[in-house]
């Protein structure tokens, strides 16, 4: 069979210097008794990155030697000389000494970027955190100015108040961030219930709102999944945050935040805790995985009925499946799929089993006979799954998904690698 090698280009906001080259795999503020047992455990783990929010001076040093060390990537941050959290910041004045900061990491290769503000919340921190992150940009071009919008949740921005949208339009256009990162944390939150599960929850449409943004301003797409039982929800367990991270894949996310380590990965003095195994073993899928998902775009998200089935707010977040160039009918219930596609025409589907407590046959309507392709978890590599078919069926995990590629069964086959090209 024809084996293809396709180039990819680097990702990122075209009016920033920053750009990504690979699948961000990343925890948030990594805090421990010992910060060498939290950052060898998170390597062991397989994260890339260790985001520094809220550090203080100590711990943003012995970061930065021990990424370094591990080869770890590290957003970066002294809390204690720049940064800030919602509408609260410390009392500094203007703020204006990037270059010091910068001239203090910048022999620290394993340092990518700055950490500047964790979820800015009114109007003026957003035009502070753009000043900083234009500062920043200035100093230190090559690393990523990084800030995180609030979620739907918040007190003041809201679907319900149809405040939300406006928020985060606004976010994006004064802060013109290289990324696009939001948190959502919805298992437990007031109305979650394990008949529910997550049919009834907003995360779908701030997801929905983050692509469609991403999308107009040509932004990565990245997103903060749960990780830790947050609201001491009667049981949480690890086929939860499988899906919240596939469901981000879904919209096209280019990097998987996870909030946190703490409490789940590593307990409170660095070591191994309740999610290691299951956090290492879902990374190194993603690691095979990312390098074709860093080629993708997303065309098309499709829910099955039962999700949001009488809210306004999906509406214009999510397509019709009679859009679809390649599915056709309906889908099962907790079915999602998304269509992406590559700059050459390829069209991929990530199909997810929302339901994370069954396992679920999944049987997708095709208008034509293609030849389908799965992405290997344990290789990255394409092979053929069905030679042509117009019925795709696949078996999924709890809160599983799987990566394919549909390609019209008259044409020759042939599979598909993707290699960076800057």
């Amino acid at each position: 069979m024809k084996h293809t090698i396709l180039t990819r280009s680097p990702l990122g906001n075209p009016h920033r210097v920053w750009r990504q080259d690979n699948f961000v795999l990343s925890t948030f503020s990594a805090k421990g008794e010992n910060m060498r047992d939290v950052l060898e455990n998170c390597a062991d783990a397989g994260f890339t990155m260790l985001e520094l929010g809220w550090a203080s001076h100590e711990q943003a040093e012995e970061a930065l030697r021990i990424c370094e060390e591990l080869d770890i990537d590290l957003l970066y941050q002294d809390f204690s000389l720049f940064g800030g959290m919602q509408a609260h910041k410390l009392d500094r004045g203007p703020w204006d000494n990037a270059k010091a900061v910068a001239d203090h990491v910048r022999p620290y290769k394993s340092c990518v970027g700055y950490y500047i503000w964790d979820e800015p919340y009114v109007e003026d921190q957003l035009v502070e955190a753009r000043r900083v992150v234009d500062l920043f940009q200035k100093e230190d071009p090559a690393r990523c100015p990084f800030t995180v919008a609030i979620p739907s949740y918040n007190d003041k921005f809201t679907w319900k108040n149809g405040e939300f949208a406006g928020y985060l339009y606004n976010y994006v256009n004064i802060i013109d961030p290289p990324m696009l990162s939001l948190d959502y944390y919805p298992i437990g939150l007031p109305g979650y219930t394990d008949e529910k599960q997550l049919d009834d929850s907003l995360m779908w449409c701030d997801l929905g709102l983050m692509r469609q943004l991403c999308k107009r301003h040509n932004l990565p797409l990245w997103f903060y999944y749960q990780a830790v039982n947050l609201y001491k929800y009667a049981h949480f367990e690890f086929p939860m945050v499988r899906m919240m991270m596939y469901a981000a894949v879904l919209y096209g996310a280019k990097a998987l935040q996870q909030f946190t380590c703490v409490g789940s990965v590593i307990d409170e003095k660095g070591q191994k805790s309740i999610f290691f195994d299951e956090t290492k073993a879902i990374h190194a899928e993603f690691k095979k995985l990312g390098n074709t998902l860093m080629a993708l775009d997303s065309r098309y998200v499709f829910h099955s009925a039962d999700l949001l089935p009488t809210s306004p707010y999906l509406t214009g977040l999510a397509d019709d499946i009679t859009d679809s160039e390649v599915l056709s009918g309906t889908l099962q219930d907790r079915v999602s799929v998304g269509e992406l596609e590559d700059r050459y025409g390829n069209t991929y589907l990530v199909i997810l089993n929302r339901d994370f407590t069954v396992e679920k046959t999944v049987e997708l309507s095709l208008k034509k006979n293609y030849r389908i392709y799965e992405v290997s978890r344990e290789t990255g590599r394409q092979s053929v799954l069905d030679d042509g078919t117009d019925r795709l069926t696949v078996t999924l995990a709890p809160g599983d998904a799987v990566l394919v590629r549909v390609q019209d069964a008259a044409e020759e086959a042939y599979t598909v690698e993707y290699r960076l090209e800057k």
